[in-house]
C-alpha cells in the first residue's frame, strides 16, 4: 500500500474535537473507547483539509527535577492504516516533546500490539523493565505509573526514549512474578477469613502452588517456542499488580492472577506473521494448567486423599481457576495479553474446546 505524502502534523483546534473523537471511535473497539481521555496537547494529521488521525500527548514532572512526556493515544482512520500516517504522528509527537525540553518520552504499549511497538522501536524507544524503572525512579515509580495510567493496562510495557542501557533480567522478573502472586494469594486467603487456610504451613505451600501452576505454564510455552525455533523471553506484567491487590482486598476469595508471558526477543516482529507459532505456544501454556486442575478436582473426590492434601488442592483450585478463566475463556479487551487472545486469533475451535473444559470445571 502506497505511503501518504504531504501530511501536515499540527495542533488540534477546538472546533475539530468532535471530528477527532469520531475518528477515535472508528479506530478502536467499543471497550477501548471507554478508557479514552483528552489532554491539553493533541496533534492531528491533516491532508487536503481532511483529518486522518491524531496523537494525544501528556507532559508531567519526573524525579530529580526532570521533565517527561508520554504518548497516551495514537490512532488513524481505518482507511489510511499502513500508509505512514501513524509514523508521521509519532514523529510529530517526538518533535513536540523535544521542543518542550523533555528529558524522557514514555509510551505504554501492549506486548502483542506489534503495529504500535514497531513505531516506537524504530524511533529510538526500548522497553524499560520493572527493575530498571525502580532503579531509575525509586519509589517515585508509582507516581510515574499514576501519571501515565500504567496501573490498569495489564500486559502493557513501558517504552522509553532515550533507550535504556540498564540490565534487564528475565529470571528476576520471573521470580518477582512468583513472589508477588504468592503474596496476593496469601492476601486473598486472609480475606476469606479461614484460620486453617492461613496457617503457618500455608506460607510455604501457597508459593509452591504458584510455582507449579505458573511454572508448568511457562515451561510449556518455552519448550514449544524452542521446538519451533522461536527465541522467547519472559516479561512480567508489573502494571497489573496494583489492580490485583485491590481486587484481593475488596472481594473475599477473589484472585486476579498476573502470570506474565513469553515474547519474542527481538523488538521488531509482526504478530500476524508469528500467530501460527504463538497459537501453539499459548496451547502449550494453558493445557498443562487445565489438566493439573482437573486432576486436583478428581483427587478431592477420593476418600483416600488425606485432609491436609485436600486443603492444599482446594487452595490450588482457588488460585488456578481464575488463571484458567483469563488465560483461556476471555479473549477480549482488556484481557488481550493472556493466552486466550492467542488461542482465539489462532484457532477458534481449539479455543472453544478449551473454554468448554473450563466451564465444565465450574458446573460439573
Amino acid at each position: 500500500m502506497s505511503q501518504i505524502s504531504d501530511v501536515d502534523i499540527r495542533p488540534m483546534r477546538d472546533d475539530e474535537r468532535r471530528n477527532v473523537y469520531a475518528i477515535m471511535r472508528r479506530a478502536f473497539p467499543l471497550v477501548d473507547r471507554w478508557f479514552f481521555s483528552w489532554t491539553p496537547n493533541v496533534l492531528v494529521a491533516e491532508q487536503g483539509g481532511q483529518l486522518l488521525g491524531a496523537i494525544v500527548l501528556k507532559l508531567f514532572a519526573l524525579p530529580h527535577n526532570r521533565k517527561g512526556g508520554s504518548v497516551s493515544w495514537v490512532f488513524t482512520a481505518p482507511e489510511v492504516r499502513g500508509r505512514g500516517v501513524g509514523q508521521r504522528l509519532v514523529e510529530g509527537g517526538i518533535d513536540f516533546f523535544e521542543r518542550q525540553g523533555c528529558d524522557e518520552i514514555l509510551a505504554a504499549v501492549e506486548g502483542f500490539n506489534t503495529s504500535s511497538s514497531k513505531l516506537f522501536a524504530t524511533r529510538g524507544f526500548r522497553i524499560l523493565s520493572p527493575e530498571a524503572q525502580f532503579r531509575r525512579y525509586g519509589l517515585a515509580t508509582f507516581a510515574v505509573w499514576a501519571k501515565i495510567f500504567h496501573y490498569l493496562d495489564v500486559g502493557h510495557f513501558l517504552w522509553t526514549r532515550p533507550a535504556s542501557g540498564e540490565l534487564d533480567s528475565p529470571a528476576l522478573q520471573w521470580w518477582g512474578t512468583i513472589a508477588a502472586n504468592s503474596l496476593i494469594g496469601l492476601l486473598m486467603l486472609w480475606r476469606v477469613g479461614d484460620s486453617r487456610a492461613i496457617s503457618p504451613g500455608m506460607w510455604l505451600v501457597l508459593p509452591l502452588i504458584v510455582i507449579v501452576l505458573f511454572g508448568m505454564r511457562y515451561l510449556g510455552m518455552w519448550l514449544v517456542a524452542r521446538r519451533q525455533g522461536l527465541t522467547v523471553r519472559f516479561r512480567a506484567w508489573e502494571s497489573g499488580f496494583p489492580i490485583s491487590i485491590a481486587i484481593a482486598l475488596a472481594f473475599a476469595g477473589a484472585m486476579y492472577p498476573m502470570p506474565g508471558s513469553v515474547y519474542p526477543t527481538t523488538n521488531q516482529w509482526r504478530y500476524r506473521d508469528l500467530l501460527p507459532k504463538l497459537g501453539w505456544i499459548a496451547l502449550a501454556g494453558t493445557l498443562p494448567v487445565l489438566l493439573i486442575l482437573w486432576l486436583a478436582r478428581a483427587m478431592l473426590q477420593l476418600e483416600v486423599t488425606p485432609p491436609y492434601l485436600k486443603a492444599w488442592l482446594n487452595i490450588m483450585l482457588l488460585m488456578g481457576k481464575p488463571l484458567l478463566i483469563f488465560d483461556i475463556a476471555i479473549p477480549f479487551f482488556p484481557f488481550v495479553s493472556f493466552n486466550a487472545r492467542r488461542l482465539w486469533d489462532w484457532n477458534k475451535i481449539v479455543w472453544a474446546l478449551l473454554t468448554a473444559a473450563v466451564v465444565a470445571m465450574f458446573l460439573v
